[in-house]
């Protein structure tokens, strides 16, 4: 686990991205990096990568769904069919 949690760590931390729990925007209490993991680890929730295809390609969070940004308001039925919490990333 410490080794997916670094590399996690690392992908955020470069990115500068922020990650929300669904639906609660930048006004709610951040999910740290290790309870996102431990979430996804339990099948609690979902990794979503919301780069372009060739950046996805090019490196990600192993099990992360693959959903463009410009994409997620048009596919937000389809994540949640999946009944996990989505938690989007870049990076």
């Amino acid at each position: 686990m410490s080794v997916r949690f670094s590399w996690l760590a690392l992908v955020l931390a470069a990115a500068g991205c922020v990650v929300w729990p669904a639906g609660s925007g930048p006004d709610a209490s951040p999910l740290s990096a290790a309870d996102a993991l431990a979430m996804s680890e339990r099948a609690e929730a979902v990794f979503v990568d919301v780069r372009h295809r060739e950046a996805y390609e090019a490196g990600h969070i192993p099990g992360a769904l693959h959903i463009d940004a410009a994409e997620i308001e048009r596919r937000a039925a389809e994540v949640r069919r999946l009944g996990r919490l989505p938690i989007l990333y870049c990076g």
